[in-house]
């Protein structure tokens, strides 16, 4: 049973987070009528069934203890909890059944002191449930989930297995719009109907891990074909996944037409109007890029209400609907004309055919994009009725666009954190900008702001920043950031253990304290293609995470045999450390090379490859680092042996050269045990050999040499390979994260690390 102590204290704090207002959800004012018409149909009885299941499935022995009751006339996203006596069921009474989950979970976290996440649960309620008299009012009309990208770095192999606990996730965070974009079936069927060949079509459908770059128009058939038996699967899947979200009473954006098409099409439309797409990273004439349509020809119309005809006949329709016509593509004419025109060609596609229809845009395109000054943004985006726009500000953590845009010259927008590009594994994060911008982008003059969302282009990597975002969806001013973590640490483990919370307030003061505006992901020197000019960097104190991965360790009596959760970030922890270890091992070894000092070179070149061969052991030790799955998963979906030699081959490419030819090489990179030994290890060793050969000869080296050769002997072969790796972690990660702590935690380098675009260095 739960010591009452961790009850009172989770009580005790809960009790001024919950001092809220009511009633008091954002307004969509102008555009009101538009946003209002974003909903399901489902029954108040289908979604307290709905969520009744959700909880069933959580706590399977303990739902009886749990009342639902669904109430559309309470204001939009709120959810009452009561229990007053001993007896009593806990009674929750919401708006929606996703809202209606949220509060559950709410309740469990807050007041039960559980917690859900990716990596699992920890659901040791006490048992007594406590007394509770809450209500709780988002001032989020929307709390959005998904990147385009999410569904080839991380959701391209899921079974129903995974999307059904996916779901429950979703819900009982509140999620209530995110995107289904499956649409492959139906494009090949109206692409047949209008005389494209098989051939055709299969150079234009990229593979099982690519199919989001195609479908935003940047590539074409690279790692295809695409089976019809994977199509159909895939389109399957997403009528189960959309079935389950309306039940809940959620929603989600369907895709619509934005004007990319196969290169073949020209030869059947000659007159039509195509434009060719700038070339995309470094890609081939053959794999870089379908033709884009031009949205004021009338072909485009055509195509774009049978498509938008065909998809809302096979999944419904919530009135929403996505596209991205300039995703890193720049738009051929500089003209604002040119651009009210397209914006209005794509959208009168969707409006011909869905009356309510509404567009939800990424912004990204906006980012950094010198192309888009502030007339073409401003015609781009008032070229349709307020409201007819629903802008995602993808990345307002780091490079918010609503503030350029004047909350995006009245379109409303959704405040959204990006946090994570390729699904790498490195810890980072800004939590102070989360807390603080949040609100305060609700609060600016004349905001728009009617949501909050998450979009990481990968998922299963720092959960924490992504439960701490969700929650500022439910909260209108920023939190005591400590409280939080100690509130996250308690739940996450099920005690209150002084070592895992000192960790997480460490962690939080290091890696998750980002304030700046420099890129941050993909730094990981021992994950990156080996060569002479590599810049590792870092803005915390190494020691702190040295600190955190200490803690956890002394932690482990109390929790290392009960939570898995636990064991998780032990080996998080551990190998974040160790990934620092290996910034600072490169840099010495690049400082002995430079002074020609050819013993240090190979000393230090064993210990770098000693280290990685140390990350290999401990990440073996957790089910949640291991590549094994990664690839089993995707040829699984093979029906025959070519499919599954072509899925795996996918899934191998995604995480290491991403394209034939390395065009984003290690963008995806992942830390698993798996893909550092005979991956990473292999490169490393192909790097220093060289290096140290060309210094006994004194001879320089050719970096584009050296590249050439690990590209031909180690990373094409590793993508082209059919190795079967372990399905199931082995190894005891408290001894083993011990034994390297000991081993590493202590070793100093004389060596300096530089702050990236800052003359200061930080001794390490």
């Amino acid at each position: 049973m739960r010591p009452p102590l961790l009850v009172c204290l989770f009580l005790l704090i809960t009790l001024s987070a919950n001092l809220v207002r009511v009633g008091c959800g954002s307004s969509p004012g102008r555009y009101g009528d538009f946003l209002n018409n974003i909903k399901t149909n489902t029954s108040a009885v289908e979604q307290k069934d709905a969520a009744l299941e959700v909880i069933s499935r959580l706590i399977p022995t303990r739902a009886h203890e749990f009342a639902v009751e669904i109430d559309f006339s309470l204001p939009l996203n709120t959810f009452k909890i009561s229990k007053h006596n001993e007896g009593d069921s806990v009674k929750i009474v919401a708006s929606s059944g996703i809202t209606a989950c949220r509060g559950f979970y709410h309740y469990l976290k807050n007041y039960c002191g559980c917690h859900v996440s990716w990596e699992g649960d920890q659901l040791a309620l006490p048992e007594m449930l406590p007394l509770v008299d809450l209500t709780k009012t988002s001032p989020s009309r929307f709390v959005y989930y998904q990147n385009v990208c999410t569904w080839s770095y991380s959701f391209a192999a899921w079974t129903w297995l995974e999307w059904r606990r996916h779901i429950d996730w979703m819900a009982l965070n509140g999620i209530n719009l995110s995107l289904a974009p499956v649409q492959e079936d139906i494009w090949t069927e109206i692409y047949r109907e209008m005389g494209l060949t098989d051939k055709d079509i299969e150079e234009h459908f990229a593979g099982p891990a690519f199919l989001a770059w195609q479908r935003m128009g940047n590539i074409r058939g690279v790692a295809g074909p695409l089976p019809q038996s994977f199509k159909d699967r895939l389109a399957t899947l997403q009528s189960q996944v959309i079935y389950e979200i309306r039940r809940l009473g959620g929603t989600v954006a369907l895709p619509a037409f934005a004007g990319h098409v196969p290169v073949a099409l020209q030869r059947l439309f000659p007159k039509a109007t195509f434009t060719p797409v700038e070339r995309w990273n470094r890609f081939s004439d053959d794999e870089c890029c379908p033709l884009f349509l031009d949205p004021t020809d009338e072909l485009f119309h055509s195509i774009g209400t049978t498509f938008m005809q065909r998809i809302i006949q096979k999944y419904g329709s919530d009135h929403i609907f996505f596209a991205d016509p300039f995703n890193e593509i720049q738009p051929q004419e500089a003209d604002p004309d040119y651009l009210r025109k397209a914006v209005q060609g794509i959208f009168s596609a969707m409006h011909a055919v869905d009356d309510d229809a509404v567009w939800l845009l990424q912004g990204w395109m906006f980012v950094k994009n010198p192309f888009w000054n502030d007339e073409l943004l401003e015609a781009f985006l008032t070229a349709i009725p307020h409201g007819r726009f629903l802008v995602l500000d993808l990345q307002s953590e780091q490079h918010p666009q609503y503030e350029r845009t004047y909350s995006y010259y009245g379109q409303p927008f959704i405040w959204c954190m990006l946090h994570n590009f390729g699904g790498t594994l490195g810890m980072h994060g800004s939590v102070n900008n989360v807390n603080v911008n949040i609100p305060a982008a609700r609060q600016r003059v004349n905001s728009t702001m009617v949501g909050v969302g998450i979009t990481p282009e990968g998922i299963n990597q720092n959960y924490v920043m992504y439960e701490f975002a969700l929650d500022m969806s439910w909260n209108y001013e920023a939190v005591d950031e400590e409280v939080w973590f100690f509130r996250y640490a308690s739940s996450r483990y099920g005690l209150i253990n002084s070592q895992a919370i000192d960790a997480w307030q460490l962690l939080r003061n290091s890696v998750y304290s980002f304030k700046g505006l420099e890129n941050i992901r993909g730094k990981y020197t021992y994950c990156r293609r080996p060569a002479l000019t590599l810049a590792p960097w870092i803005w915390y104190e190494r020691a702190m995470v040295e600190r955190a991965w200490e803690n956890l360790l002394n932690a482990s009596d109390a929790l290392g045999g009960s939570s898995q959760l636990y064991l998780h970030d032990l080996v998080d922890v551990t190998r974040q450390s160790l990934q620092n270890r290996a910034d600072e091992i490169y840099l010495v070894i690049i400082q002995a090379y430079n002074h020609q000092l050819t013993f240090e070179v190979e000393r230090m070149a064993a210990q770098f490859i000693e280290l990685l061969e140390d990350i290999e052991r401990i990440l073996r030790t957790s089910p949640h680092f291991l590549l094994g799955p990664w690839l089993e998963s995707f040829k699984v979906m093979g029906i025959t042996d070519a499919e599954r030699h072509l899925f795996e081959m996918n899934a191998r490419n995604q995480i290491t050269l991403w394209g034939s030819n390395g065009e984003i090489v290690d963008y995806a990179t992942k830390q698993w045990s798996g893909i550092v030994q005979d991956f990473f290890v292999q490169r490393w060793r192909v790097f220093f050999d060289e290096i140290i050969t060309a210094m006994r000869e004194n001879r320089t080296v050719s970096d584009r040499k050296v590249r050439e050769k690990i590209f031909r002997t180690v990373e094409v072969p590793f993508t082209l390979d059919t190795k079967t790796y372990p399905m199931t972690a082995e190894g005891d990660p408290v001894a083993i994260s011990r034994e390297l702590y000991e081993k590493w935690a202590d070793l100093r380098l004389n060596v300096t690390i530089p702050r990236q675009k800052s003359k200061r260095r930080m001794i390490l």
